[in-house]
């Protein structure tokens, strides 16, 4: 691997992790503090990075699960935190209000 691409993969994660700790801040997460959601970020994306210049036969797809892993894990978070712990209620799509059609068919 050249220097440049672990340059450019270093540069990435950074932007990746701050990225995380701002939105992180702005929709304030339920579970854990944004510094601790941006270290996942750097540690997942650290150990692909380690493991792509240590391990040349290294799977890519196993590499690109392993940078995801971090960024991924914060959206599920994220999307938890955003819509809060009520029901589901399997008669509505995501999109449509509980007031929304109340029309019967």
């Amino acid at each position: 691997m050249s220097p440049l691409t672990t340059a450019v993969g270093g540069v990435a994660t950074v932007v990746a992790a701050a990225l995380v700790y701002r939105d992180a801040v702005r929709v304030g997460v339920d579970l854990g503090s944004p510094v601790l959601w941006a270290s996942l970020v750097v540690l997942t994306a650290g150990a692909s990075l380690t493991t792509a210049l240590l391990v040349p036969d290294a799977p890519l797809p196993g590499i690109l699960v392993l940078t995801a892993l971090g960024p991924l894990l914060y959206v599920l978070e994220r999307d938890d935190s955003m819509h809060g712990d009520d029901p589901a209620d399997p008669t509505l799509l995501p999109s449509e209000s509980e007031s929304g059609n109340d029309s019967d068919e």
